[in-house]
């Protein structure tokens, strides 16, 4: 009889012990997390086969555990998100950081494309575009203070007449210079049209550009950007007939958004030879208040622009 109830009580503890390990488990490795430029990861265990989960309580969703993990993308927003994981009555919560704006789309696709298509113009006609431009901005800023100065007198009144009318035979003879180049830049800009930035991106990320010598990828809120990532082949960088477009697309990417592009180009450089020198840090560097930091792997070499 004694014997009896040893085994009893030994089966009994057996099935605690048992029933415990098949308790289900949820846990996530960090409740808060910070924005990127594209999209956060939340990693997880759970000895569950899947952890179902909701953003910001939208459509519930799905992800299936391996070896006990699981891993979930959740692209930033401009605003927090709060992500609300559950499995089998076990229940976690996660917030996502909002990502700052770095700047409004269709300005960033102006500068750009008018940047690229004049860096594809021959040289004599870059000139010339180049002064257009510088002519165009000091008429606006004369027109400009022209209408904002008042005139008290009878000789101001006539020197501001006389004034008004020069600004407009200059402008008038701007625009002919402009009708001369249309055809050179018409051309130009067929030879680019593959790597310009579209007129009506959707949201969330996407591919704006992707050509054998480099992929840009925008995180987009209707004209809101928060977040770009440019990728570019390591092999395109090791010979200088391949670098110097990438220069030529990273300086006019980095004028776009605001940032200073000699500043940025020199961090650039130094980060990579750093690189070279077996570095393991990932370089991160400042300019007019946005991040640019560098991210490698064994094929492709990440910037990601954020703020």
């Amino acid at each position: 009889m004694k014997k009896l109830m040893s085994l009893v009580v030994a089966a009994a503890s057996l099935m605690v012990i048992l029933s415990g390990c098949g308790k289900p488990t949820l846990t996530v490795s960090n409740h808060h997390l910070s924005a990127n430029a594209l999209a956060v990861t939340l990693k997880g265990k759970s000895n569950q086969k899947q952890v179902d989960y909701t953003v910001n309580g939208g459509t519930k969703q799905t992800v299936k555990t391996n070896s006990g993990a699981f891993v979930i993308s959740v692209p930033t927003k401009n605003y927090q998100q709060t992500v609300k994981l559950s499995t089998d009555g076990k229940h976690q919560t996660v917030t996502v950081a909002k990502a700052n704006v770095v700047g409004s789309y269709q300005k960033m696709r102006t500068t750009y494309n008018q940047g690229l298509t004049g860096a594809a113009l021959p040289k004599k006609d870059q000139q010339l575009a180049q002064s257009m431009a510088k002519q165009g901005a000091q008429l606006k800023k004369e027109a400009a203070e022209l209408k904002a100065g008042k005139a008290t007198s009878m000789a101001a009144m006539q020197a501001k007449a006389q004034k008004a009318t020069a600004l407009q035979k200059q402008a008038a003879e701007l625009k002919q210079t402009q009708a001369k180049l249309a055809p050179a830049m018409k051309k130009a800009k067929a030879s680019v049209k593959d790597q310009l930035l579209p007129a009506n991106p959707k949201d969330g990320i996407h591919n704006l550009i992707d050509t054998n010598k480099m992929t840009l990828r925008v995180n987009l809120s209707g004209d809101k950007v928060l977040g770009i990532t440019m990728m570019v082949p390591v092999n395109s960088l090791k010979h200088k007939k391949d670098l110097k477009p990438f220069i030529m697309s990273f300086s006019i990417l980095t004028n776009s958004v605001g940032a200073n592009a000699k500043h940025v180009l020199n961090k650039f450089q130094k980060a990579a030879k750093a690189k070279k020198s077996s570095s393991t840090t990932a370089p991160k560097f400042h300019s007019n208040g946005l991040l640019f930091s560098l991210g490698y792997s064994t094929s492709t070499l990440y910037v990601f622009i954020t703020k």
